[in-house]
């Protein structure tokens, strides 16, 4: 250990002190008292897993592996500040309606697991060069962010699958692999998962077509392309809520724009978002033209890569525009095509927002995650829309599996 480290033990022999002093005082205190031992993360008693961290930052500060020492104390940071939403584990002792109230009760044994632990973090910080600490902090509040509003609740999520959990029940017992049962066996939920994939298959292959023909027409025009940009863009800066409001009123039976266009060419009036077998679409519409000015902006900057040299090469050797399209120009943008495909694959899949603002579910478009909406807030079946979302998340994950693995087979092209 060099000079540096040595002078850095104001730090780490403090946090390691602290650390274990806190696994024998009280974390909570009020009509009971908790120690640490009465706290389990996912049926794992929480003393062991703090054990386990502090032994490992001690052994470590006796390596070169800084890394691994930074993302210890990181975890054990992580695991005191997930003690306040363990609100099953510490409910039995106070009742309270929310969980900053752990703040008021916490006792002496959790403000020193948190200030042992921010010392071992803060000297897991310094022991990396100036020029590498200062990225980890500034991202440090991100990835608190990220953690907290989006890791921890989606492993708490996993956690409520195997129970049945419901919010005004206080008992939620445990049933294993019930709800992954009900749900693949639930003809409605299967039913909302063919509704999302067939929203994605108007969705996607529009999405690609339409932002890639736009995007071609701006790449080519010598002006104004700037002014077009925007143009486009600015339906995906805007309010989701807001679009679908607006496309609402377009689609109405009767004051609708939508059926005043109809009307021209002396048709009768089209309920757009009432007929089950044109709302589905009809809300597929709304998104495409939302999300345009995203793919043409992906679009562009895959065309902008492409060099003005091989374009003109290609003119010498006599090929025609229609041969330079899709000979040069296709093949040079396939990252940008796997990259739409992929994400907008995903995110039609997760549509939401549009489906509860413009037909709330109904005519035959109640989408997966409109059902797992519907189930957990307003059934308040927590347990079983939790497992739903875990198999909506395993087809999820092995996109995005085929995302990288297509992405793979591009770069060894």
């Amino acid at each position: 250990m060099n000079s540096y480290n040595k002078n850095l033990n104001i730090l780490f022999i403090p946090g390691i002190l602290i650390s274990t002093i806190g696994l024998f005082l009280p974390i909570i205190a009020d009509k009971g008292i908790m120690f640490i031992k009465d706290f389990n993360f996912f049926g794992i008693p929480l003393l062991y897993i703090f054990i386990i961290l502090i032994a490992i930052n001690f052994l470590l500060n006796f390596t070169k592996k800084r890394k691994l020492l930074l993302l210890t104390s990181f975890i054990q940071l992580f695991f005191v500040l997930s003690l306040p939403f363990l609100r099953n584990q510490w409910k039995q002792v106070y009742r309270a309606k929310f969980i900053l109230y752990f703040f008021k009760k916490a006792s002496f044994g959790w403000y020193f697991l948190a200030i042992g632990s921010i010392f071992l973090l803060i000297y897991a910080f310094k022991l990396y060069s100036k020029k590498k600490t200062i990225p980890y902090l500034f991202v440090t509040p991100t990835l608190a962010g990220v953690g907290f509003l989006t890791f921890f609740p989606a492993i708490f999520a996993i956690f409520i699958s195997f129970r049945k959990w419901n919010l005004l029940v206080p008992v939620k017992p445990f049933v294993g692999l019930s709800n992954y049962a009900q749900a693949i066996t639930d003809e409605y939920f299967l039913r909302s998962l063919w509704i999302s994939f067939k929203y994605a298959l108007g969705v996607v292959p529009s999405r690609i077509i339409f932002g890639f023909i736009f995007a071609y027409l701006i790449y080519s025009i010598p002006k104004f392309k700037s002014f077009f940009r925007v143009v486009y863009f600015l339906p995906v800066v805007t309010s989701t809520v807001a679009v679908s409001v607006i496309w609402k009123w377009v689609y109405h039976p009767y004051y609708g724009l939508a059926n005043y266009v109809v009307s021209l060419f002396g048709m009768n009036p089209i309920d757009w978002l009432g007929n089950p077998s044109i709302a589905i679409w009809a809300v597929a519409a709304v998104s495409v033209w939302r999300s345009l000015g995203y793919d043409i902006i992906i679009f562009l900057s895959g065309l902008n890569d492409i060099p003005d040299t091989v374009l003109e090469a290609s003119q010498i050797d006599g090929a025609t525009r229609w041969q330079q399209f899709w000979k040069i120009i296709v093949p040079l943008i396939k990252p940008s095509l796997v990259l739409i495909f992929i994400t907008s694959t995903i995110s039609a899949i997760q549509v939401f927002t549009e489906i509860y603002m413009m037909t709330g579910g109904n005519a035959d478009t109640k989408t997966a995650v409109y059902y797992i909406w519907e189930y957990g807030f307003s059934r308040l079946q927590m347990g079983y829309a939790c497992a739903m979302s875990m198999i909506l998340f395993g087809i999820i994950l092995v996109i995005s599996l085929i995302q990288m693995r297509v992405t793979n087979l591009f770069k060894e092209e």
